[in-house]
């Protein structure tokens, strides 16, 4: 390039910069876009709902607990989960729900496939309830499979959560 379109190339960056400059945070908003982008492939919406302190409507009746309680919530395209973890005598109790209550098997545990054997099992009732009385603790994720054969568990996606804490 020659002297004279440097500076006809200069003088066009300037005019755009002068009637429509970039926002401010342009930059830091595409990187932290790109830096996210697979993750909405792999985990669905995650959001902590609130620390209750006592766990009504549960087996534990009117027992407060002793402990908090933390509710987490998650949100995919065809359900939501909600979570509620707490403190019992033996360790950690899970209790989930479903909504719309689908009949589907859930999975409990750390993440990867050679960590799969450790998994804990349960079915989600009538109401989408399901129950880890002795849940595993650690880094742990909630897999949703939809049972096939048996009404809309064809049509809905399995569901899998982001890593959490148990």
């Amino acid at each position: 390039m020659n002297t004279f379109d440097d500076d006809l190339l200069q003088a066009m960056a300037d005019l755009y910069a002068a009637l429509d400059p970039a926002p401010a945070d342009l930059a830091d908003g595409v990187l932290a876009r790109l830096a996210v982008q697979d993750l909405e492939a792999e985990f669905e919406l995650f959001t902590l709902v609130q620390p209750v302190d006592t766990l009504a409507g549960t087996r534990h009746g009117d027992e407060p607990e002793t402990s908090a309680t933390v509710a987490l919530e998650f949100a995919g395209s065809a359900y939501r989960v909600l979570v509620r973890i707490s403190d019992t005598d033996d360790g950690r109790r899970l209790d989930g729900w479903v909504v719309p209550a689908l009949p589907m098997r859930a999975l409990l545990g750390p993440q990867g496939d050679a960590l799969a054997h450790t998994r804990q099992s349960a079915y989600a009732d009538r109401e989408g309830r399901f129950e880890f009385p002795a849940a595993v603790t650690g880094e742990v994720r909630l897999w949703l499979l939809p049972q096939r054969g048996r009404g809309d568990g064809d049509t809905v996606p399995a569901f899998v959560t982001p890593p959490f804490l148990v």
